[in-house]
């Protein structure tokens, strides 16, 4: 019994995060076509999946750690392995299906965060024109840290 409800939060799971990786597919091309409305509410279904996606992460947390297994997937195989049943097969391949949908997901989290943040740089520098300033630049350190500095020259003289 205790193994089909690992397979129900586990199908629930993979379900909600295959809904993810659509939702920030969309969030992609909205933000690559500036559409407002689009990022809005693709921002709003994220949220949304996040919190269903959070709920069940729980409930697989709780059922591991009542049986006093890791949560990662060392922990889960060792769950399927004592209790044997029916679903064990399933539950191994949805669970697989999880780690595909996860790395699917951050990987197009990564893209998006990028685009929003080359976005937000062009944002500043149009804001810096705009004020009469000098737009500020980004560069790296040797440890890898991001420096801004401020370009020193004149764009105009009066």
């Amino acid at each position: 019994m205790a193994n089909v409800n690992l397979t129900l939060i586990l199908r629930d799971l993979a379900e909600h995060l295959a809904q993810l990786v659509l939702t920030l597919e969309a969030e992609h091309v909205a933000l690559t076509e500036n559409d407002m409305e689009n990022i809005i509410r693709t921002a709003t279904d994220k949220n949304r999946l996040f919190d269903f996606i959070e709920d069940l992460e729980n409930e697989r947390h709780a059922l591991l750690q009542a049986a006093g297994l890791d949560l990662n997937s060392s922990g889960i195989m060792a769950y399927l392995q004592r209790h044997t049943a029916p679903t064990k097969d399933e539950t191994i391949a949805i669970w697989e299906q999880i780690e595909t949908l996860t790395r699917q997901c951050r990987k197009q989290n990564q893209i998006n965060g990028i685009i929003l943040e080359k976005n937000r740089q062009r944002t500043e520098k149009a804001l810096a024109i705009l004020k009469g300033q000098t737009p500020q630049v980004t560069t790296y350190t040797a440890s890898g840290e991001t420096s801004h500095s401020q370009i020193h020259h004149s764009l105009a003289k009066a």
